[in-house]
Parts: structure tokens; sequence; C-alpha cells
């Protein structure tokens, strides 16, 4: 599984290729902890796929600094966190758009999804590929 983060300008800043298949959520706080680390700023905005949304997720990233923090999908009683309606109409829209930045970057990159089962079997294949 890829867990990627992009920018404004829509260029990928992280890529991380995780074991297994962890839910989205699980990753969504060590992911918005290595922007800060990396890039040195708080990210302003924050749009993500549903997968990511939870009410722990939101408040982790209100506690560091995001304003305005939207998830493709609530579920359950989650709201979206946004200064107005505004931003979240351009952050479910720029998260849309996203979607091609990833499906050019699988496709140029040949990241799709293994068939095999177990590290074992690919393991070789990756460090051979790289």
């Amino acid at each position: 599984m890829q867990n990627l983060t992009s920018g404004k300008s829509d260029l990928i800043l992280s890529c991380e290729v995780v074991k297994g298949n962890p839910s989205n959520s699980t990753l969504y706080q060590k992911t918005i902890d290595k922007i800060i680390t990396d890039y040195g700023i708080v990210p302003r905005d924050n749009a993500t796929d549903g997968g990511y949304a939870s009410k722990l997720n939101a408040k982790y990233a209100q506690s560091k600094g995001i304003v305005n923090i939207v998830f493709n999908k609530i579920v359950g009683s989650l709201k979206n966190i946004v200064s107005s309606k505004n931003m979240e109409t351009r952050l479910k829209k720029w998260r849309s758009g996203i979607e091609a930045v990833i499906s050019n970057f699988k496709r140029g990159y040949n990241m799709f999804r293994c068939n095999w089962k177990g590290e074992s079997h690919f393991g070789n294949v990756l460090i051979n590929s790289w």
C-alpha cells in the first residue's frame, strides 16, 4: 500500500510504501508529523480521502495547528472543520483533482497492487528493481 502526500502545486511531497494493508486512519497522524518535520511548516489546509476520516484524526490535526480539515467522505457524526463553506468546496474539488496525480504516479512508477502473498514472495523483486 502507498501513502502519498502532495502539496498545493500537486507535487508529491512524501511517498511511503507500508507493509500489509493497514487502515488509512492509522497512518494519518504519522503522515501529518512527517510533513511538519520534513518541511518545517504546518499546512494550513488538509484534504484527504475518506479512509483517513475519524474524530481522533480531526482533533489531532487541529492540535497541530491545521485550520481547514476536509475528509472526502464523512463517517458518523464527524464534521469537516473549515473556515467557510467556500473553503470546504475548494478543498473537496482539489481532492478530486489530485486523483489524476495519483494515477500518473502509479502508472509512471509501476506502483500497482501486488497480488503475491507474503513479503517473502516479493521482497527480493523490490530490492532488485530499485
